[in-house]
């Protein structure tokens, strides 16, 4: 009697590199049952990391019908669109009386509604051939009772898939939730012991790296030049050959360098794994991240030369930005206008930032508003109070966040128990995760803040015992563009005055006018302190224009009140 002949198929899903084994083992096992059957095979073919729910080759008149199917190609960007191994199988039908694969869910693992077991069972049935399987015996399509076996199973197994798949997605978000990177640690500078514990590591010369790009970014430094610098000082502390402008972008991005990660909903929660190891505090990292995403952030080229007015001055006549210019060593603006369109009023708008030869009786602007930057110092206390008073929400914030956890914590439960369908957990999901991520992250602001305040405060209290270095500029650069841009959002430049948009309101500073001169009149002030208490001080300026003793007061913004001296 002459030997059935028969064709053998094999395929994995994974993308690991394991997985060309796990074929190899199929065929293997394949080789053996066909062999027990004393089957003559005439072909091997397979599909590496390829998913079951693909169709063969040559279907595409099908796929295009097939709604159910399209779409779940759709929502899963598989790149792949087809199996050209299962095709080179479905052609050698007409030649074979059987087909022998590992298990049923090598040859399909179908969609729901999908027409992919339907198209290939009436292929084997056009051409009358049975399917050998290793684990399940042999199984017969032409069969109604195989043939319904076969469904129910394909069914059965689809959906324990999505639950071992669901299963193992909470199971990672609960270790994210719980304060876990559920998939070891992949930032520059953190190494992964792993264990129990999932234990990281800093690595200490890399953590040097990530200080100074923190500190530089603090310091406003323009970021192409940090990357040139990260590379001139640390170019061997990369495992790339050099560090590139992401580089900088996802080492200020990574909360987890202070303590801190994302969790399943977006919130930031302290990261247990990096407790006692932080590498930067958390008002580094926020400090830094508020001045990158900052959408009104002046990107510096020079870095010699700091121009912390530039994008807040403005002519007043034509209201076109204002160029920085160098006399020797005297800095000034003038109206771009001057050289494109020479208009005659735009040159009256140039105003002087520094005096070289310093005067008795005017200064530069630089010089001259220094007393508004402590709008900004005063607006901190402000928002600090408002903070601290909000620590009474606390209780039931908290309270709030237990009853949203469990919540989603039972419609979990009831779909993996099947009392709840995907779609509809899905949806509570996803409204949970808005609430979740929202009272986290009240709740971290506030507690933060609370913290903050009382530091803040520390600081305020030591800026106003060191008042004079505010008053006479004498701030470090950066120090004294932060409260410059916290203060005051633009200035309007006029021959004989410049209109001061602060947060507080609209100050006209009038130009010290003495013959050839026109610049800033000097000013004093001094500080009242009732009982010692920061937002009670009050800041008084008086700008001198001449020396006579009459005393005005032309701007109360809160705490600065300022006079003229006529």
């Amino acid at each position: 009697m002459a030997r059935k002949k028969a064709v053998i198929y094999a395929r994995q899903s994974s993308g690991k590199e394991e997985e060309s084994e796990s074929i190899a083992m199929q065929l293997e096992r394949c080789v053996e049952l066909a062999r027990k059957h004393n089957l003559e095979i005439v072909g091997q073919f397979s599909d590496a990391n390829t998913s079951g729910r693909l169709y063969p080759e040559g279907a595409e008149n099908i796929i295009a019908m097939d709604i159910a199917y399209q779409k779940w190609h759709e929502k899963n960007s598989i790149e792949k669109k087809c199996r050209p191994g299962l095709r080179k199988v479905l052609n050698l039908l007409p030649l074979v009386e059987v087909l022998v694969v590992y298990d049923m869910t090598r040859l399909y693992r179908p969609v729901q509604n999908s027409f992919l077991q339907s198209f290939i069972d009436s292929q084997l049935v056009e051409s009358g051939v049975h399917v050998l399987t290793v684990k399940d015996g042999e199984t017969n399509p032409s069969d109604f009772s195989d043939s319904l076996v076969t469904t129910i199973k394909s069914h059965v197994n689809d959906n324990q898939i999505k639950l071992t798949s669901e299963k193992a997605r909470l199971a990672m978000k609960k270790l994210k939730d719980d304060g876990y990177l559920p998939t070891g640690a992949h930032m520059y500078g953190i190494r992964y012991i792993g264990g129990k514990s999932r234990k990281v590591e800093v690595i200490p010369e890399q953590a040097e790296v990530i200080r100074f790009v923190f500190e530089q970014t603090l310091k406003l430094k323009p970021y192409n030049w940090i990357v040139r610098e990260m590379n001139r000082l640390f170019g061997d502390r990369t495992e790339g050959k050099t560090f590139y402008g992401t580089s900088f972008r996802h080492i200020i991005s990574q909360p987890f360098y202070c303590g801190f990660m994302y969790d399943s909903h977006g919130a930031l929660i302290p990261a247990r794994q990096m407790q006692g190891q932080e590498i930067i505090p958390y008002e580094t990292w926020e400090a830094a991240n508020d001045i990158v995403n900052d959408p009104n952030r002046i990107i510096r080229h020079c870095k010699n030369m700091p121009h912390p007015f530039s994008g807040i001055l403005v002519c007043g006549y034509c209201g076109s930005k204002m160029l920085v210019g160098m006399d020797g060593n005297k800095e000034y603006y003038h109206c771009i206008s001057v050289q494109t369109k020479g208009m005659d009023n735009c040159r009256q708008a140039r105003v002087t930032m520094n005096i070289i030869r310093e005067s008795k009786v005017f200064t530069g602007l630089k010089k001259a508003i220094a007393p508004l930057l402590v709008l900004s110092l005063f607006k901190d206390l402000e928002h600090q109070e408002v903070l601290i008073r909000r620590t009474s929400k606390l209780p039931k914030l908290k309270e709030m966040l237990v009853n949203y956890e469990t919540r989603l914590t039972t419609a979990s439960d009831d779909y993996i128990e099947g009392r709840m369908g995907l779609d509809a957990f899905h949806v509570i999901e996803q409204m949970a995760n808005i609430k979740i991520k929202a009272v986290k992250n009240e709740i971290l602001q506030i507690e933060k803040a609370y913290i903050n305040a009382r530091n803040r405060e520390e600081e305020i209290k030591c800026f106003f015992n060191n008042i004079d270095d505010l008053m006479q500029a004498r701030l470090e650069e950066h120090v004294f563009e932060k409260l410059l841009r916290n203060s005051i959002t633009q200035i309007k430049c006029y021959y004989d005055h410049v209109d001061i948009d602060t947060i507080h309101g609209v100050f006209t500073l009038r130009r010290y006018m003495d013959e050839k001169y026109r610049n800033f009149p000097k000013f004093t002030y001094r500080l009242l302190q009732p009982d010692n208490e920061l937002t009670k001080t009050i800041v008084e300026i008086e700008y001198v224009y001449n020396r006579s003793k009459g005393r005005n007061l032309i701007a109360k913004f809160g705490n600065l009140h300022i006079y003229s001296i006529k």
